[in-house]
């Protein structure tokens, strides 16, 4: 987190900020909820990878993982998130406060200041640094950009699939990004599409 030389007390610094007025779920269960679209949770991609059609993948998850780590692993950072409610009706001034100095925690984050939900009780929750979980955040060092790059030249040699997002890119994303890189993928692939390659044949595999 960078070093605030102002007042200015809003998360990040954009000219422009913004939520999904019905939150990210609505959002996305929108979007899903397509014909032509089928969600498969808990399935390993790579168990029905042969059994199901295709022609053109698109592959959100970590690029190491999709080359059986066969350079080594990409070393990433983790969070742990422990939810708390509490019987008042506000626990902090705004939505997320940082901690970086002497807590085991990074920082708390109250939803209600970001929904306008009123109520009077409130829910928080602490984010704790874990160096293993789910990943979340490339770590930033020489080496692992070095580690990357292999991957990534592996990735450049397949024509039929697409690597999107910050685990298969290996770079983080704020969510204004990762959907500017996914509307620019959508549009490279559909003028690949108008070149011959049916638009319905696409999969994408998170």
């Amino acid at each position: 987190m960078p070093t605030r030389t102002n007042r200015d007390d809003r998360y990040f610094a954009d000219t422009y900020q913004a939520l999904p007025k019905h939150g990210y779920t609505r959002m996305f269960e929108r979007m899903l909820a397509h014909p032509n679209i089928k969600v498969m949770l808990n399935t390993d991609y790579r168990e029905i990878v042969d059994l199901l059609p295709w022609r053109h993948m698109v592959y959100t998850g970590p690029i190491d993982a999709f080359f059986d780590f066969r350079h080594g692993k990409l070393p990433y950072r983790s969070l742990e998130f422990r939810h708390v409610h509490l019987a008042t009706e506000q626990f902090q001034p705004v939505g997320t406060v940082n901690y970086p100095n002497d807590y085991g925690y990074t920082r708390i984050s109250e939803f209600k200041h970001i929904t306008g939900q009123q109520h009077p009780g409130t829910s928080i929750v602490y984010e704790y640094a874990r160096a293993d979980g789910d990943p979340y955040y490339p770590v930033p060092r020489a080496e692992n950009a070095a580690l990357y790059r292999r991957y990534e030249a592996e990735a450049d040699r397949l024509d039929n699939v697409t690597f999107v997002g910050r685990l298969a890119t290996y770079k983080y994303y704020n969510m204004d990004q990762v959907v500017g890189q996914a509307l620019a993928v959508f549009r490279r692939l559909q003028e690949r599409a108008a070149r011959g390659q049916p638009a319905d044949s696409l999969r994408v595999v998170a």
